[in-house]
């Protein structure tokens, strides 16, 4: 009588567990797999004629063999060993005591991988012994690909607010955001941080002789050159028509002065075509100087802009070193 009875309950438990549209599998105390239902089926393209009486679960997660989170619960791992095995992600559910809960990408899985939330709990018997788990899936990948999307789109806008369209360098407008960080960050750290402002030399002659195009083109040169010639520390913007910033934290007046003798010798010795057969060399004259404590960021950038004009005034296609 009880034999049937017990039948009846696990026929009566497999039907629903089929029934319900969340991919669920079940392990015994062993790690045999007992159940595999219809939604998990279609999830991982796995019958459940080919995992139920099996170890073999892993394999529709995983490449290699690899405990899933149902098969810590059945070997009473600790949260610390749960979550160390899931790099950390996982979390008590808060639904049912003693399961977990973790967000997790399956890169092996279908399709090129899924996202899911994942929810295992232990099976006890009526004295609390453990002897199976069960475990869930909700495919999240849908709704992460659609997150990623948006974070692209934000970061893109982003880039296009602090962006110089057609140099690609950053604006005027985040120049000086950056510039009030790096001197907050050389106050707090008594650490050196210099300016280089350049303007290219006889650039309006150039625009009236080849026109705005060709103009543009050498803007993106210099741009071009500066890119090159900075440190992943550095950062270059377009300050305004042809005057082009350079920050350089961690660099003192010594090292400002090579780093922007570098700038104007590659962009002079690069060459231009304007017109066919026609070679033409562009010049820039460059303001350069160091941070000095308590230096407000409007006197330090007043002050290396006259380095600048100093050095167009002085000849041009030369750096004036301010301090």
């Amino acid at each position: 009588m009880n034999s049937s009875s017990n039948l009846g309950e696990m026929d009566l438990s497999a039907r629903i567990l089929q029934s319900i549209s969340v991919p669920t599998f079940v392990i015994d105390k062993n790690h045999l797999v007992t159940h595999w239902n219809t939604a998990l089926e279609k999830l991982t393209g796995i019958p459940a004629s080919d995992i139920i009486g099996t170890k073999n679960h892993w394999q529709a997660f995983y490449r290699s063999e690899r405990a899933l989170m149902d098969d810590l619960l059945v070997d009473n791992a600790d949260e610390n060993v749960i979550a160390g095995h899931i790099d950390g992600k996982c979390r008590r559910s808060p639904h049912i005591e003693e399961a977990y809960e973790a967000e997790i990408f399956f890169p092996d899985m279908v399709n090129g991988g899924k996202w899911m939330i994942i929810t295992a709990a232990p099976i006890s018997d009526a004295d609390g012994c453990i002897i199976g788990a069960v475990q869930t899936f909700q495919d999240i990948t849908e709704r992460k690909l659609a997150e990623d999307k948006v974070r692209e789109s934000e970061k893109m806008h982003k880039e296009l607010s602090i962006t110089d369209s057609l140099t690609k360098l950053y604006n005027s407008r985040h120049f000086f955001r950056q510039l009030k960080q790096e001197v907050e960050i050389a106050e707090r750290y008594n650490h050196p941080l210099s300016l280089i402002l350049l303007d290219i030399d006889n650039f309006k002659n150039y625009n009236d002789t080849y026109g705005h195009m060709e103009g543009d083109k050498v803007l993106a040169l210099l741009a071009d050159v500066i890119r090159k010639n900075l440190r992943s520390t550095d950062s270059g913007f377009r300050y305004g028509g042809e005057e082009f910033t350079v920050l350089m934290p961690q660099t003192d007046r010594e090292n400002i002065f090579t780093a922007a003798e570098r700038l104007r010798q590659s962009f002079a010795d690069t060459p231009l075509l304007p017109l066919p057969e026609i070679e033409v060399h562009m010049t820039v004259s460059i303001g350069a100087g160091q941070y000095l404590s308590g230096e407000t960021t409007d006197a330090f950038v007043k002050r290396v802009d006259a380095g600048m004009y100093q050095a167009k005034k002085s000849g041009k296609n030369r750096v004036l070193n301010v301090n």
